[in-house]
């Protein structure tokens, strides 16, 4: 099973701003690129990470678990790679 670090980026904007249009403008995405990538990360966990019956968008309790786990996942990523953001990249 494929995961993306992108749609791990996705719900975890989800689950900050409470809204997918929200989340599309703080990762630079468009909302249907945003509600697409979750809708086939659920399908792949068989899970629903999001109850968009509620305004805000709230998180269900799969879904809190699977942000927690997104969000150690995308720290551990930002910390491995923070020691070569200062130096030039050696491809331009």
């Amino acid at each position: 099973m494929l995961v993306t670090l992108r749609q791990l980026q996705y719900i975890i904007a989800v689950s900050e701003t409470g809204s997918f249009s929200k989340a599309a403008d703080l990762v630079a995405a468009e909302q249907s690129t945003v509600s697409q990538q979750i809708r086939v990360l659920e399908d792949r966990l068989g899970v629903s990470i999001f109850d968009r019956k509620s305004l805000p968008v709230k998180l269900t309790p799969e879904g809190e678990k699977i942000v927690a786990q997104a969000r150690e996942i995308i720290d551990k990523v930002e910390a491995m790679l923070l020691p070569f953001k200062s130096k030039p990249n050696r491809f331009g």
